[in-house]
């Protein structure tokens, strides 16, 4: 059996325990803003194409902004031209900090397509990470690199909601409070 419900234009108010009245349809759109204000952002990764154009790379440091000491991941995929993962890769990575080489692969080979090495900085600075292909589906290729740029401990953590998203929601249901009561408008 189907059921079919709908939602009625009942705007009748709801009398809450300290007498405010509040209409259901304005319960509804406060509770979709809010939601919208504390969806999570997260970073994403950095796509990149070879020197000659061949693959395209995503790059993406988990954290996205690693301190000295911490594990790292560097996660990597090889991307065809139609951004979709391609597998048999040859590849190198290598990690540099000014001139100094601090880390690199020899030629290694990833069936899937997409690896993830772990890094683990000394120090605070700026990175490069350097990836180098070298052969696709068992068939060498003149080499071809995309870099990217990693900042290890600079940026200062910034908090998910800081104070200025409290001011936000606050101001913001401040004023929501001041125009009902001026319109007679009940939420």
């Amino acid at each position: 059996m189907l059921h079919f419900f709908y939602i009625s234009q009942d705007t009748s108010p709801i009398v809450s325990r300290n007498g405010v009245k509040v209409s259901a349809i304005g319960m509804l759109v406060a509770l979709a803003i809010m939601t919208i204000l504390m969806v999570p952002v997260y970073a994403d990764p950095i796509v990149k194409p070879t020197s000659a154009g061949t693959l395209n790379i995503s790059f993406e440091p988990n954290p996205a902004t690693p301190n000295p000491g911490d594990q790292t991941e560097l996660k990597i995929s090889f991307l065809n031209k139609q951004n979709t993962v391609q597998q048999h890769i040859d590849y190198k990575v290598s990690v540099t900090q000014g001139d100094n080489q601090v880390f690199g692969t020899p030629v290694t080979h990833t069936a899937e397509g997409s690896v993830s090495i772990p890094f683990q900085f000394q120090t605070a600075g700026t990175y490069q990470v350097t990836i180098q292909v070298v052969g696709i589906l068992f068939q060498p290729i003149p080499p071809e690199t995309a870099s990217f740029t990693i900042n290890v401990g600079n940026a200062p953590a910034i908090p998910e909601f800081g104070p200025l998203a409290g001011m936000i929601i606050a101001v913001s249901t401040i004023s929501v409070i001041i125009i009902s009561r001026k319109t007679q408008f009940h939420i």
